[in-house]
C-alpha cells in the first residue's frame, strides 16, 4: 500500500513492546501518555468495559508481532493496534484484540464477536453493504515488479497476459478482475491471476519467479521493499483515493459518534501523527479524519 508510507528496518527489528496485563486485554502501552483526549464511550459493546477489536495480525507496519516468540494478540504492535489502544484509552476502556483471519474479519464483526475491525481494511461498497466504517487513513494500490521492470509494466493495461499474484478476498481481487475483463474485452490476453489468502504467500511468488508482478496495497509493498532493498520497484501506482476504515456493526450510532470523536481528538493532539511518524508514514495520510 507506495511512496509516502515507508518503514525502516530498525522499526521492524527493534520493536519489543511489553504490554501489561496478561489476562487477555491490552493496556494503553504504546500510546501517547500525555494525551488528554477523553470521549464518551460507546454503550453497545459486546463486553462491558472492553473494546473488542478483530485484527488480522500479519500486515506490517499496521499490525504485526515484534518477534516470532510473541504470540499474544494483545502484545501486537503497529499503527492500527496502537491507534486502537489510544482510542480505547480515550474511551476509558480496556482493549481486547482478537487475532482473526482476513476472510473472517467482517463475518465475525457482523456475528457480534467483536465491536470493531481496525486492521487496514479498505472502505468498499461491498463491505459497507453489511457494516459501517469511519475512515482514518488515505491509501492506494501499487503493482510491484522486479528491479529493472523486465516486463515493462507501467500501466494496468500492461498486466494483460502477465502473471500477477494477489491476496484474495479484498478490493485488490475485485479490481484485478475488472482489469482482467478490460483486457479480454479489448481482445488482449487475460491476466494470469494467482490468488493467496495470506500476504506473505502472494509476495513469495515473485521471490521464486512464479509471477511477473504483485498487486497489493501501498503499505504492504513499501514495507516489503524496505525489507528487501534493491530487488524490487513500483511499476504502477494508483492515486491515493482510497481510505482504510474502522468497521463496526450497522445500527450502532454510538460507536460511529465515539470513534469519530476519538479519531478527531487524537489527530488534533498529535497522538496519531506521532504514531504515523513512528512507523515512517507521512501524517498527511491522516487528513481523511474530519
Amino acid at each position: 500500500m507506495k511512496r509516502p508510507l515507508m518503514v525502516m528496518p530498525s522499526v521492524l527489528l527493534g520493536l519489543a513492546l511489553v504490554i501489561a496485563g496478561c489476562g487477555g486485554t491490552s493496556t494503553a502501552s504504546g500510546t501517547n501518555p500525555s494525551s488528554k483526549v477523553s470521549v464518551t464511550p460507546p454503550t453497545s459493546l459486546i463486553k462491558s468495559g472492553t473494546l473488542t477489536d478483530c485484527v488480522d495480525i500479519e500486515y506490517s507496519p499496521m499490525e504485526f508481532f515484534s518477534s516470532a516468540s510473541v504470540t499474544d494478540p494483545n502484545q501486537a504492535v503497529g499503527f492500527d493496534v496502537e491507534g486502537a489502544r489510544a482510542v480505547a484509552k480515550a474511551f476509558g476502556l480496556q482493549l481486547q484484540i482478537k487475532n482473526t483471519g482476513f476472510d473472517a474479519l467482517i463475518p465475525d464483526l457482523t456475528a457480534g464477536r467483536c465491536d470493531i475491525v481496525w486492521t487496514a481494511l479498505f472502505i468498499s461498497e461491498k463491505r459497507l453493504a453489511v457494516a459501517d466504517a469511519v475512515p482514518y487513513m488515505a491509501t492506494g494500490h501499487v503493482v510491484m515488479v522486479p528491479k529493472g521492470n523486465p516486463k515493462n509494466i507501467k500501466t494496468l493495461d500492461d498486466l494483460c497476459g502477465k502473471k500477477v499474484s494477489i491476496q484474495t478476498g479484498g478490493v485488490v481481487e475485485q479490481r484485478i478482475n475488472a482489469q482482467n475483463k478490460a483486457c479480454t474485452d479489448a481482445g488482449k490476453s487475460a491476466i494470469q491471476i494467482a490468488g493467496y489468502p495470506k500476504v506473505a504467500d502472494e509476495f513469495q511468488q515473485i521471490v521464486v519467479g512464479r509471477v511477473d508482478a504483485v498487486w497489493e496495497t501501498d503499505t504492504a509493498v513499501s514495507d516489503w521493499m524496505i525489507k528487501y532493498p534493491d530487488k524490487y520497484q513500483v511499476g504502477y501506482a494508483s492515486p491515493k483515493t482510497d481510505s482504510y476504515g474502522i468497521y463496526f456493526q450497522k445500527n450502532k450510532p454510538d460507536l460511529q459518534t465515539a470513534l469519530s470523536a476519538a479519531l478527531k481528538g487524537l489527530k488534533g493532539d498529535g497522538t496519531l501523527s506521532t504514531l504515523a511518524k513512528k512507523y515512517q508514514m507521512d501524517p498527511v495520510v491522516l487528513d481523511v479524519i474530519k
